[in-house]
């Protein structure tokens, strides 16, 4: 009885998790724990480039004022894609590629590539 008990205790605060609803649970630990754990861990990671994925100088946690080539509603770019980023207006993607691809993410990944692909 006692394992079972130690099972229900959060690792980040060690609080007993036995009475919290799942839905406020992340395995074993409260949800708001864990993401303040990796919210912590998350705001010490470098930026990569959202184009062709190289280290940018900047943390995570950098506030975009602060930077250059940060893009909202895309992200992070590297000095050599923002400062070539206007030369290309468009790029075609075959509808098949759109049409045939599961999920945005997977998506978002081909049409980088080919757009990296056209340098």
């Amino acid at each position: 009885m006692a394992q079972q008990l130690s099972m229900w205790t959060c690792q980040y605060c060690g609080k007993d998790t036995s009475n919290i609803e799942y839905d406020y649970l992340h395995g074993f630990n409260h949800l708001g724990c864990t993401l303040e754990a990796e919210s912590k861990t998350k705001a010490d990671e470098i930026d990569c480039c959202v184009l062709c994925g190289v280290e940018t100088p900047y943390k995570h946690s950098t506030h975009i004022d602060y930077r250059y080539g940060y893009v909202e509603g895309a992200g992070q770019l590297c000095k050599s894609c923002y400062d070539r980023g206007t030369e290309r207006r468009q790029i075609l993607i075959p509808a098949d590629i759109v049409y045939n691809t599961p999920n945005d993410m997977e998506l978002g990944a081909k049409v980088r590539q080919i757009y990296n692909s056209t340098l």
